[in-house]
């Protein structure tokens, strides 16, 4: 009995182990230099829609992205949107409701590897409204439907807080020199 003890507490002392290593290591925050881009790129913490029992199966989720423009300095912020299962119908785009209003963002990019993630850029006015916006709701849609999902405040309060620090620490980053033989 004893045996079976001390066997269950050291297996449960290892998976505890594996849960911490596995969750941290994100590379969110994180400043990329891309010298043969001549950009600066960073990506926040993502906020997952759906919650399931299962760590794995915890998409649909979103996190922002941002690119520094190294020679002209001007920074774009991206919206991307990440889909779980693989989607057999076409991508069309990621819709923001702010408030009461919704914003179509402009898709720029989707890539498609073992899941699909769409790149939508979000305009310079949309960044305070995303802020101050009580109310934010995220639609996806496809050549077959559309889903929505309203974020609950604590998901509102992660997507706002994720988007200040990403501007935080591109605003922090200092200019990428490039030396150009």
């Amino acid at each position: 009995m004893e045996r079976i003890f001390s066997f269950t507490r050291i297996s449960s002392i290892f998976l505890a182990f594996l849960a911490i290593v596995s969750c941290g290591g994100t590379k969110a925050y994180v400043v990329t230099p891309e010298p043969t881009l001549e950009q600066q790129s960073a990506i926040s913490k993502e906020v997952c829609l759906k919650k399931f029992l299962l760590v794995f199966a915890k998409r649909p989720c979103v996190y922002f992205k941002a690119e520094r423009d190294n020679n002209s300095g001007i920074v774009q912020y991206f919206l991307l949107y990440e889909i779980g299962t693989f989607d057999v119908d076409l991508p069309i785009g990621v819709s923001l409701k702010l408030g009461e209003t919704w914003y179509n963002l402009k898709r720029t990019n989707t890539d498609y590897s073992d899941t699909i993630v769409i790149t939508s850029a979000i305009s310079s006015e949309l960044i305070p409204k995303v802020g101050e916006s009580q109310n934010i709701g995220i639609s996806y849609t496809n050549r077959k439907e559309t889903t929505n999902y309203t974020l609950n405040s604590g998901q509102t309060a992660s997507f706002q807080s994720n988007l200040s620090k990403l501007i935080r620490t591109m605003e922090s980053e200092p200019k990428l020199n490039i030396n150009k033989k």
